[in-house]
């Protein structure tokens, strides 16, 4: 079958108008968690992943056994796109890591502190600033290969250097490399809390202020009831009520 130019002309209409019943399905359903077999994904990258999901995971399987959570790595160049379109439900991140016309919510804030290994030669005591630049340090590089961060700019303005002797791009390597070598890292508190059994955590020499998360998604998906579940289930896992 051939389209006609009629029905080229109409098309556009089409969409507006299967879109608009699309919007008008979501809104008159109501979404049961414990019957719903529904998969939900969630663009993070390893870090804000790392944080939320051992809590948000064992919260949502206890009341929805049959709902599926895919994390997966995000495209910011078209997240945006991606949550208009449904292919993604929500979007984790960095307070400024996405277009404005998403709606985003702040999740929380955590400091960051520094970790070494147990046992590191150095010893377990406060950790001075003279030590803090002359150790050698793992620095989360997103784009691969950079030596220096925010941190690095930081000590700039007080006149201090640091030496980043390995830069990695996952932060879920980080514990492990600290773990094994004489490296300090300096990352948020809540992905480092979880390898008390490897490793040592210290307030950082110098002031870093905090990081802060953000969860976002598409207006469209605001009234959609598995949509509000799902974020009120983000909520409770970050604020510690899972």
């Amino acid at each position: 079958m051939t389209a006609t130019p009629h029905a080229f002309a109409l098309k556009p209409e089409l969409d507006h108008l299967i879109d608009r019943l699309k919007q008008f399905a979501q809104k008159a359903y109501v979404f049961d968690p414990s019957s719903s077999d529904r998969t939900f994904k969630i663009a993070a990258s390893d870090n804000p992943a790392g944080i939320i999901a051992p809590d948000l995971l064992p919260h949502v399987h206890k009341r929805a056994p049959g709902v599926k959570i895919a994390f997966i790595f995000p495209d910011t160049t078209m997240i945006g796109e991606h949550l208009e379109r449904g292919d993604v439900d929500l979007y984790i991140g960095a307070a400024n890591d996405a277009p404005q016309d998403l709606i985003g919510r702040k999740l929380f804030e955590d400091e960051l502190v520094t970790a070494q290994r147990i046992g590191h030669p150095r010893g377990n005591g406060s950790l001075s600033l003279d030590e803090f630049c002359s150790l050698d340090h793992l620095l989360i590089s997103s784009r691969g290969g950079m030596f220096e961060g925010v941190i690095d700019g930081v000590l700039a303005e007080h006149g201090r250097k640091r030496r980043v002797a390995v830069s990695v791009q996952s932060y879920a390597l980080a514990p492990l490399i600290v773990a094994s070598t004489d490296c300090l890292c300096t990352l948020p508190k809540r992905l480092l809390g979880r390898f008390v059994h490897s490793l040592d955590l210290f307030e950082p020499p110098i002031e870093l202020g905090t990081f802060a998360l953000k969860y976002f998604w598409h207006p469209r998906m605001s009234a959609d009831p598995a949509h509000q579940w799902l974020r009120s289930m983000v909520v409770e896992a970050a604020l510690g009520n899972a």
